[in-house]
């Protein structure tokens, strides 16, 4: 993005606030706990009025803005699949959206990206009724789908067609479990050479939504599968580890999908008063297995005593599958605590982005955030410990830990990001600590993370923005792309927090691309020889081994030199003829001395070269 020269001094004000720094704190002392919400799916808010004055964004963002909401809730704790990147560099994104302060024209916003331009911002939504909670994948062999809720006690909404970006959109339905009134928070995957296989997860209506308690559960995640795009579907479950025996209930949107892989599919289910657990399928969701990520000791826990203050997952939780089929997990770290009366509170004031993955044991039932940050389980956190100092009546609620609404994926070469919205010290006009979305990046499959927490809303236009929401694409190239909500306002005015935003605004949809290899947004991804993309060299600095990714459209002979600052070559590489794909080489370093070298790609179509420094072994 472009910087305007006339903000200068703002970017040395606002890089001072955003020092990045260790994580020193988990919670402060000062903070008191607060009633955990109960969850609406209407949109009236008891004893909050609905305003009348309308906000909008004090700057127009350089980065596309894929559509605008007055309706800001985009999820009650973790993300739902909203953008994917297509094989042909198209886009897809949708949104909850409304346009009107009542939110009773509520539904799916969706803008397609054709590879060159945006479409235009949506005005209206996609389904016929009133609707939200949208999941968007892939559909059949040129297709997309969209899967959403239309109300309490209604049947969920399905949205295809058949050639992506164009088209009427075909409109069905699919029915809750027969005794149960609805299905509520969808979330949705495709999978299948042509993706017409479906995956729907959701749960049925709780009673505090106007529904009833379904097989002993109020509020049951139910499973269902369709092999046919959608022409028969298998029926709704509710899997072995997740009946009634185990839990009185799931809350809502405390569960997401991974992008399967082949027939393995996995979800992730969790929450502060209950399991932190994966469910997965090897055979296509035919069967599944269960594993335990933290035990929750409360699961069933309504009164009589005091819980204590205890730590646990925040609720918002993502999932990934690397290249190999292995789960990935990212979760907030939260406070809890329950009274002799059965209420349940969680602390504003606790921070920590945890990430765990199947090579790792289940984590103990007392979570002790020193002992995850030295075990390497804490990857995310506030970037500036101002934050800390701060008055407790500065941060806006969303119920949340300090670092979450967690992303993560990987690609065909187990590069991996995780993307997150975390508190800054910026302000709002109201004096709440705004939220900005930073990404961490791995490039050994998550067994280490690099040192840099990049701040992906830095520039300048977003310096008092609340970013939150990111949704990032399962699918990459050269970037990795995300989609976020943007507003001058800290907080959720739907959600009705008794902290933040009371008043209704305009908010952005705003799609973000940044660079798989290099630290910083929207950086140059490589050298285009024709025919032929290098991305630079990474790690670098390296001590042993770089490495370079050769994009090849048109076969290509490829020879790499490595030359000193004198133009000695030093070393030579021979990957020889590369047919068309994405290749990995590496440059051995091993055994010289530590300084500055260049690397040249000589390709039948050119040259590229960058600079790569050696560091002592």
């Amino acid at each position: 993005m472009k910087k305007n020269l006339l903000f200068i001094v703002m970017m040395m004000f606002s890089a001072a606030l955003m020092a990045q720094t260790a994580p020193v704190k988990f919670h402060r002392s000062g903070d008191r706990p607060v009633p955990v919400r109960t969850f609406s799916i209407g949109d009236v808010i008891p004893g909050q009025s609905v305003p009348n004055a309308t906000v909008s964004l004090k700057a127009t963002l350089e980065d596309p803005v894929t559509g605008t909401t007055k309706y800001d809730l985009q999820t009650n704790a973790a993300t739902q699949n909203r953008i994917y990147l297509y094989p042909d560099g198209t886009i897809g994104t949708t949104f909850t959206m409304s346009h009107v302060n009542t939110f009773s024209d509520r539904g799916t916003g969706y803008t397609y990206f054709d590879g060159v331009d945006w479409g235009d911002q949506p005005s209206v939504k996609i389904e016929s009724v009133k609707a939200g909670w949208p999941s968007y994948e892939a559909f059949g062999p040129a297709g997309e789908i969209v899967v959403s809720h239309h109300f309490a006690n209604f049947p969920l909404c399905i949205l295809t067609r058949s050639v992506k970006g164009t088209g009427a959109w075909t409109e069905t339905t699919l029915a809750p479990p027969s005794g149960a009134s609805g299905v509520v928070w969808p979330r949705m995957v495709t999978n299948g050479t042509e993706h017409t296989n479906i995956h729907i997860i959701g749960v049925t209506t709780p009673t505090a939504s106007g529904g009833d308690v379904y097989q002993g559960m109020d509020g049951a995640l139910v499973y269902n599968r369709s092999l046919d795009g959608g022409a028969t579907w298998d029926g709704w479950q509710i899997l072995p580890g997740m009946t009634s025996t185990e839990y009185p209930g799931i809350s809502a949107d405390s569960y997401a999908w991974a992008e399967p892989k082949g027939d393995t599919l996995c979800f992730v289910v969790g929450q502060s008063w209950y399991d932190q657990f994966i469910m997965k399928s090897n055979d296509n969701g035919a069967t599944w297995t269960k594993t335990v990520i933290w035990p929750c000791p409360y699961n069933f826990w309504a009164g009589g005593d005091t819980t204590g203050i205890f730590y646990c997952p925040d609720g918002a939780s993502a999932v990934a599958l690397d290249k190999n089929g292995k789960a990935h997990v990212l979760f907030g770290l939260q406070r809890g605590m329950g009274d002799e009366t059965g209420s349940k509170y969680w602390y504003p004031f606790t921070d920590g982005l945890i990430y765990w993955n199947e090579d790792k044991p289940e984590l103990p039932e007392v979570l002790d955030p020193d002992w995850l940050d030295e075990n390497g389980y804490v990857i995310g956190w506030v970037q500036d410990t101002m934050v800390w100092h701060a008055e407790t009546t500065a941060l806006a609620y969303y119920y949340n830990s300090m670092s979450s609404m967690p992303q993560l994926a990987f690609d065909d070469q187990n590069n991996a990001v995780a993307v997150w919205s975390s508190v800054t010290t910026l302000t709002d006009p109201n004096s709440f600590m705004l939220r900005h979305v930073f990404a961490r990046k791995s490039q050994d499959g998550g067994a280490t993370w690099n040192s840099d927490i990049i701040d992906l809303n830095s520039d300048l236009l977003y310096t008092w923005s609340e970013c939150v929401y990111p949704s990032l694409s399962p699918t990459s190239n050269y970037f990795w792309h995300i989609l976020f909500q943007a507003d001058d306002y800290a907080g959720s005015y739907v959600q009705a927090p008794t902290q933040g935003q009371t008043d209704i605004t305009e908010n952005s949809m705003t799609y973000l691309k940044f660079s798989k290899w290099m630290n910083g947004i929207n950086d140059p991804c490589g050298q285009d020889l024709g025919g032929l993309r290098v991305s630079p060299v990474f790690p670098n600095p390296a001590s042993a081994n770089a490495f370079l990714n050769l994009d090849v459209t048109n076969s290509q002979r490829i020879r790499i030199e490595l030359t000193s600052i004198t133009g000695q070559v030093v070393r030579e590489y021979q990957p020889g003829t590369l047919t068309a794909g994405v290749h990995r080489v590496k440059l051995d370093l091993t055994g010289l001395q530590p300084g500055i070298y260049q690397y040249t790609v000589i390709a039948n179509t050119g040259k590229a070269s960058g600079k790569v420094i050696k560091t002592q072994e």
